[in-house]
């Protein structure tokens, strides 16, 4: 993980920019998302500090990986966001310095803003958190076994080890509205995502197909709920907040829909839990149906089962597609579009006989596959996963099958 900390402050930004500029934010979402001071979320929350200082924040961009010119190129000749980008006038980004040279190659034309400066490669500790364990000669900071906190960098680097200044980050841009969820009064902005809003508040939701940093789907109907004066169940994931609206999350009704949901996805295909290796619930990222499955207390299916085992595709250097696994949420489809702005990803064939494939369903090595991994990250269970570990024997002993 490269590790980069924020270089200026939100005031020193806005000195920047003028209020007549049309401006979008570009972040990448690995190394800097697990900094802090990246990815979707530290997007949408400048973006309402901008809007409520009078900015005009016309787009945000999320890249798998920004560093990689050929993905932000990819960005920027999507024919979908072709006037978006023509209308910018600046790019702020969110990302590391090599993501902020790959936007300013790509952006020769529009002002490009960087917020952060990279001061080496780090790694994640139990106890600490992200460290930075490697640190750049330019630091002047010496290698050591336990490696330096952010704060420590910050303080030693004159850096920032955090996001923006609480007093700004929690303006509110939105009118507020109140809702209540299960008999609880939340307060928050109107337009926004009601399962996000739940979630937020402490109230989980299942899904599946949902992922934040997604355009919505509604379509594995796992996070159905009841709204009042709204006929039937409504999906949470693509539902909007509203002044007053009264929301059921939870009853005997909606947990028997949601059973029954996910027992039919573990009767479509022979899943081999026991042998992936998202199986782990203690493992961060573990397959999230098997958590719905631990959740439901369901140790088996009342629906027949297809035992039809479909062929793994294998032949990409860097990660494998296990059809059996997939629920098609079509989060792995839409991250290739909306993150790796690739397009490579779709569903083939109708019925109980689709899944995804690569292009015009060619093996993934023969594909435009970037190998970003947007899809890895995006796959709630082990359908896609990076070719890194394979477990083999009844010890279930771990292989690397590839340099890294």
């Amino acid at each position: 993980m490269m590790v980069s900390l924020r270089s200026i402050t939100y005031d020193e930004l806005k000195k920047q920019i003028s209020k007549e500029d049309k401006i979008i934010l570009w972040s990448c979402n690995t190394c800097i998302k697990y900094c802090g001071i990246g990815g979707f979320d530290r997007m949408v929350q400048l973006e309402e500090m901008l809007k409520a200082d009078g900015y005009d924040v016309i787009g945000k961009e999320l890249l798998s990986v920004a560093c990689l010119e050929s993905i932000a190129r990819h960005h920027k000749m999507d024919p979908k966001k072709q006037d978006m980008f023509n209308e910018a006038t600046v790019i702020i980004t969110l990302t590391c310095e090599d993501g902020h040279d790959a936007a300013n190659e790509t952006f020769k034309d529009k002002k490009v803003i960087g917020i952060t400066k990279t001061v080496g490669v780090g790694n994640f500790t139990m106890d600490r958190g992200p460290v930075l364990t490697h640190p750049f000669e330019s630091t002047g900071l010496v290698q050591n076994e336990k490696g330096y906190t952010f704060p420590e960098v910050a303080e030693k680097c004159n850096l920032y080890p955090t996001f923006f200044d609480d007093k700004v980050e929690h303006k509110n841009a939105g009118k507020t509205v109140t809702i209540t969820v299960n008999g609880k009064k939340i307060n928050t902005n109107e337009g926004e995502v009601l399962l996000n809003v739940c979630e937020q508040n402490g109230i989980k939701i299942p899904h599946l197909c949902y992922e934040k940093d997604l355009t919505s789907a509604g379509a594995c109907r796992l996070c159905l709920v009841k709204v009042k004066g709204q006929r039937g169940l409504v999906a949470s994931c693509s539902t909007k907040v509203a002044d007053g609206m009264e929301v059921i999350t939870e009853d005997d009704e909606i947990n028997h829909y949601r059973k029954t949901i996910v027992e039919l996805l573990l009767a479509s295909h022979e899943h081999n839990c026991l042998y992936c290796s998202k199986g782990n619930p203690c493992i961060a990222g573990s397959c999230e149906l098997q958590g719905l499955v631990r959740k439901y207390e369901i140790d088996s299916t009342s629906f027949d089962k297809n035992e039809e085992v479909l062929p793994v595709d294998d032949t990409s250097p860097v990660l494998t597609y296990d059809p059996n696994k997939c629920v098609l949420c079509g989060r792995c489809v839409r991250a290739c579009e909306e993150i790796a702005a690739q397009n490579n990803l779709g569903f083939i064939n109708r019925g109980s006989k689709t899944v995804v494939a690569a292009s015009t369903n060619k093996s993934m090595d023969q594909s435009d596959c970037l190998t970003c991994l947007a899809c890895v990250f995006a796959c709630p269970t082990g359908a896609i996963t990076e070719k890194i570990i394979h477990y083999s024997g009844d010890d279930f002993k771990e292989t690397k099958v590839r340099q890294s």
